[in-house]
Parts: structure tokens; C-alpha cells; sequence
């Protein structure tokens, strides 16, 4: 595995860090000051736009950061490109969750928009190229009247670009874009019958906020949705159908083995039949069967991601039969792949990894048509000592590495002897 990362070394082509090689994240007025806030900034997450002309990031202070790549992204150059912020949308507040319109395109203004998630505040529909907010959309308690925040928003293919989901407390809730304002979604979906049950449900549903979403690319238009408290359940027709299962993840052999605290996110692979799971204070991903409800098939391990962070992976595929990889990186700086994963049973080792960063790796996402891949790094760090891993050991504060690549992979597609790299 060491030899093949070697000889096939994926090329940075674009970064954010500065060109004396220091870590390096703009403010809102796309300078850089040095002060020690923005040396604690990072990137926590980082996502492609679906026409693979723009980058969206949202950052520990709370600015939600626009990157558009120039045509002339791959040609060779001594230096990677300096990458610097087309369009910085700021906020006081946490952005909980973002989703791209599924038909993004840079040539039509009018597609280039997103969906936030603020604390506290309605949902926002934003351009990703200028701070404009063109509608939002209130989700309230029916009691408090206060705003409940999704922790999750997906803005699926499958449903035209007229709808969006949201997951909150025991909740799941469907929008329609043209009804903006204070009418609240079209359709609420509560994952339980009672809240105040303290069994999950009765066996019924499954209790806690649902923290991850994902809508399966197949025809039956399935809708995954996890909790924190470690429960996926499936429902039809994108959510707005009957509930075909829940199960919980918790407990199995895996558990032993990898950990985990809550899902983070959930992947379909691209053949909608397995589910991939990934959680906060985990080494690993899991890998289920969909087919029958709740079978745990395998486990990638190795990940070393035992934080409380989200860290995002991703999915790539690799051939025209539906095979794929896991991509994921970890706090070590480190992306690991694994291949083939879902004809894997038990426990799964990475096939090859490569360091990518001097600090924790928040996503890993590849480019939705070609063989390039983005990723971030970053995490919260006190000036005097950090906690590494979760496990209490303190670290010595260091300058960290708070920066987006882009990266080039000539290796994709090719073969090592006569093996896929």
C-alpha cells in the first residue's frame, strides 16, 4: 500500500494557504490579519457545487465561503493556485447544515443558490455568489414558538428542485421552496409517535435528532435518516411515504471495534442497496445491507476520527458495474481509501492513504465529473493545550493547518498491476 500511494501521489493544484506555506483563511473582507483568531479558524466542512465549477465552505467562524475554480485549474504550475473567496455570506450565528440546488449551474445566475441552517433562526435560501438571501423559511415549535434549527437539510435530484427535507428533534419535515415565509413546511413527519416515550417508540420509530439524511439514487426513491442517538430509519417516496424500518447501530460487533456517538452522515451507494454510516467518535464507517433491515455486513476501520467533529467522507466511483471506494480522512492529517467495500464482510482495512494535511481532515469530497477531489482540515484549539483524539491526552498548541486543497488524481481509472489504483 505504501509503495502504490508512493508511485501514484495525488497533486495539490490549488490551496488557500498562503505562499510563504502558512496556514492561511480569509475574513470577510478576504485578508488575512494573523491574529491569533483566525489562526484558531478553521474549515469544518467543504462541498462541490453538482456542475463542479464552485466550492462551498462553511468555517469555525460561522461564514459560510464561496470558491470558484478557474478553467485553467489543472495545467502545470510551480506553485499550487492561490484559492481566495469569490463570495463570503456571514453570520453570527452556527450554520447547522447547507445543501446546493441539485441543478447549480454557473452559466444560469439565477441556479447558483443554497440552502443554510442558521441557530435560531429561519432557514435561508442565499446566492453562492453574492451575500444575498432571497427567501427564507420558518420551522416553529408549536408551543415555545421558537425557531427549531435543522441539524440536516438535503435538497434532492428526485424531487425537481421544488422541495427540500430537513431532520430536527424526532422530526422530519418537507418544504416547498415557492412557500416561503412564516407557512412552515408542507408536511411534517414525526419519526415517533411520542416524545415522552422513553422506549424508543414502543418498537415504534425511533427517537432523537436526526442528524443525517440521504435520498437513495435508485427509482424507489428511499429516504435514510440517522439520529445522535444512533437509530437509521427508512421511508418511502423521499420521506414523505410510510416507514419501512428503523434499527439502531449500536451494540453489534462493529461497536466494539470502531466505536461511535451519534451519526454524522449517511452515503448511498450508487447501486441503492447499501448504506454507509458514519459517525462522531468513531475509527471507521459502517457498511449495511438495505435489502434486510438492520444487517450489519462489514466495517472499514482505520479511520481514526475519534472526535466530535464532523467529519465528511465520500463516495467514488471507480467502474462502470456500480463498484466504488470510500474516501475519508482522518485526524492525522491522513486520507484513506477503501475499495471495493461493499463486497467486504467484517472488518475491512484502508487499501492506501495519503497525508493531505498537517491537522484533522473535515471532508473529503470528489469532483462530481472528473478526477479531482477537495479537501479541509481544521480543528478547535486552545492557546495553551488541545485534547487529542478524546482520549485526555493533552497536546502542545501548535499553528495547526486551516486550509482548503484541491487536488489533482492522474491515478484514477488507471491500473497497477492490473489492478485498479
Amino acid at each position: 500500500m505504501e509503495a502504490r500511494a508512493s508511485d501514484w501521489q495525488p497533486v495539490c493544484v490549488a490551496s488557500t494557504r498562503g505562499s510563504d506555506d502558512q496556514p492561511r483563511i480569509e475574513n470577510e473582507k478576504g485578508s488575512y490579519d494573523g491574529s491569533i483568531e483566525q489562526k484558531s479558524n478553521f474549515y469544518k466542512y467543504a462541498e462541490w457545487s453538482p456542475d463542479g465549477t464552485t466550492i462551498l465552505t462553511d468555517s469555525a467562524d460561522h461564514h459560510i465561503r464561496t470558491y470558484i475554480l478557474p478553467p485553467d485549474l489543472l495545467e502545470e504550475r510551480e506553485q499550487p493556485l492561490q484559492l481566495t473567496p469569490y463570495s463570503i455570506l456571514p453570520s453570527v450565528e452556527p450554520t447547522y447544515a447547507t445543501a446546493i440546488y441539485p441543478f447549480f449551474s454557473l452559466q444560469d445566475p439565477s441556479t447558483t443558490v443554497f440552502l443554510s441552517s442558521v441557530r435560531d433562526h429561519p432557514i435561508r435560501l442565499t446566492s453562492a455568489l453574492a451575500p444575498h438571501t432571497f427567501a427564507t423559511y420558518s420551522l416553529i415549535h408549536p408551543t415555545t414558538e421558537a425557531f427549531i434549527t435543522p441539524h440536516s437539510i438535503i435538497y434532492p435530484l428526485s424531487l425537481g428542485g421544488t422541495h427540500f427535507l430537513t431532520g430536527s428533534d424526532s422530526l422530519i419535515c418537507l418544504f416547498d421552496v415557492s412557500r416561503p415565509g412564516t407557512d412552515g413546511p408542507v408536511s411534517r413527519m414525526a419519526t415517533i409517535p411520542s416524545k415522552r416515550r422513553q422506549i424508543v417508540g414502543g418498537g415504534v420509530g425511533m427517537k432523537g435528532i436526526v442528524s443525517a439524511l440521504a435520498v437513495s439514487p435508485t427509482e424507489d426513491s428511499l429516504l435514510a435518516a440517522g439520529t445522535f442517538t444512533r437509530h437509521v430509519g427508512l421511508y418511502g417516496s423521499n420521506g414523505s411515504g410510510e416507514m419501512l424500518g428503523t434499527f439502531s447501530i449500536a451494540k453489534t460487533d462493529a461497536d466494539r471495534q470502531i466505536g461511535g456517538r451519534g451519526v454524522t452522515q449517511i452515503c448511498w451507494s450508487p447501486c441503492g442497496r447499501y448504506l454507509y454510516i458514519a459517525e462522531r467518535k468513531s475509527d471507521g464507517v459502517l457498511v449495511y445491507d438495505i435489502r434486510v433491515t438492520g444487517q450489519l455486513m462489514a466495517w472499514l476501520r482505520g479511520r481514526k476520527a475519534f472526535t466530535n467533529q464532523r467529519m465528511k467522507i465520500d463516495i467514488v466511483p471507480s467502474g462502470e458495474d456500480g463498484s466504488h471506494e470510500i474516501w475519508a480522512g482522518g485526524t492525522d492529517g491522513f486520507m484513506r481509501v477503501w475499495k471495493d467495500p461493499a463486497l467486504s464482510v467484517g472488518a475491512k482495512d484502508p487499501d492506501w492513504e495519503w497525508r493531505v494535511h498537517d491537522d484533522a481532515v473535515t471532508s473529503a469530497a470528489f469532483h462530481p465529473q472528473g478526477n479531482v477531489a477537495a479537501t479541509c482540515s481544521g480543528q478547535r484549539r486552545n492557546q495553551d493545550f488541545e485534547m487529542a483524539d478524546g482520549n485526555g491526552e493533552d497536546e502542545q498548541y501548535g499553528q495547526g493547518d486551516n486550509s482548503l486543497k484541491v487536488w489533482s488524481l492522474p491515478f484514477l481509472g488507471e491500473s497497477i498491476n492490473g489492478e485498479r489504483s
